[in-house]
């Protein structure tokens, strides 16, 4: 407790997972903490696509592939986690729309899915959500996917939820050295 209140930082993290009968995998990812930086600073930040491995350790590459206007991006990101010597690299297309409202203490940054074949990851969306805070701002996270990828047998899950929750903690303990 003593910990908690002396880094004043707060995290909530749920991560659901669930086979389907096709052999594919549904994933249900929430993530809510809060930064010490302003709501336009913090969507600066995480809108700055081609920096956003900074605060991904599984990201490897991005690349903005189009621009419909200003708000809008299509991004290809490649994504690379290895265990010991065995390295998997994925690669998704996003369409990102992103915005703020009130003035600048609220923005929003949608991301949904683009089918392609070079992905594993075939529909799915994501929610960012940049909100004024004491001084401070509360960033939630929110992503759904279904993905048909290989998760090993018995440790595979488990694997691969502890590494999305590691990249989640990553990003609320670099986000405020930026």
């Amino acid at each position: 407790i003593y910990i908690f209140l002396f880094s004043n930082t707060y995290s909530e993290t749920t991560i659901f997972h669930k086979k389907k009968i096709d052999g594919t995998r549904f994933f249900d990812i929430k993530f809510t903490f809060e930064s010490k930086h302003s709501v336009k600073k913090n969507f600066n930040l995480l809108t700055d696509f081609l920096k956003i491995h900074r605060f991904n350790p599984s990201v490897h590459k991005t690349e903005i592939v189009g621009k419909d206007y200003q708000e809008k991006t299509i991004l290809k990101t490649t994504f690379r986690n290895c265990i010991h010597f065995f390295c998997r690299e994925m690669i998704m297309y996003e369409s990102i729309l992103s915005y703020c409202i009130d003035d600048k203490l609220h923005c929003v940054i949608n991301a949904e899915v683009l089918p392609n074949q070079e992905s594993p990851v075939y529909s799915g969306k994501t929610y960012w959500e940049i909100k004024e805070s004491s001084k401070r701002s509360k960033i939630s996270y929110k992503s759904q996917f279904t993905a048909d990828i290989f998760l090993p047998p018995v440790f595979g899950e488990s694997i691969f939820k502890k590494t999305i929750n590691r990249n989640l903690m990553f990003l609320k303990d670099t986000i405020d050295k930026y």
